[in-house]
């Protein structure tokens, strides 16, 4: 869809996510959200194809979410010693479904939706590093 932000990301027509995409399979691509969007490790699993909500999702798309879920929180987990690992999907500022990743750490006192509001934030470069190690782990 030439308005929908994602759709666009992914045919390269917006600039590439930080350290481009770490997992991609016929139905999902993950990235490492902008630095200035969320705290060092915050991913989005976006569909391949332009839906909304959960229940528009295919059998496949539905059966293979898990899977991709899995791999993800188990590379945040080894690369960034999350305690937690929290999962937002709103589909408001980009209307085409993807769910949020968002590890928090140990040391992080805020929990829950205190956590999630903070103003937290990482660099480009930092995100990007990590991506290639999620990468690896990832497509292992």
């Amino acid at each position: 869809m030439d308005t929908c932000f994602v759709c666009r990301k992914h045919n390269g027509l917006e600039p590439a996510p930080p350290g481009g995409y770490i997992y991609e399979d016929a139905h999902w691509m993950v990235c490492h959200a902008p630095g200035k969007l969320g705290p060092l490790g915050t991913l989005f699993i976006e569909s391949r194809r332009h839906f909304l909500t959960y229940a528009e999702m295919t059998d496949e798309e539905a059966a293979s979410l898990g899977g991709v879920l899995k791999k993800a929180y188990a590379a945040l987990i080894l690369h960034t010693q999350a305690e937690r690992i929290y999962q937002l999907s709103t589909m408001e500022d980009a209307p085409h479904f993807h769910c949020w990743i968002v590890p928090r750490r140990k040391e992080v006192t805020e929990r829950g939706l205190k956590f999630l509001a903070r103003d937290d934030s990482c660099n480009d470069a930092e995100a990007a590093s990590l991506a290639e190690k999620l990468r690896d782990t990832m497509n292992s």
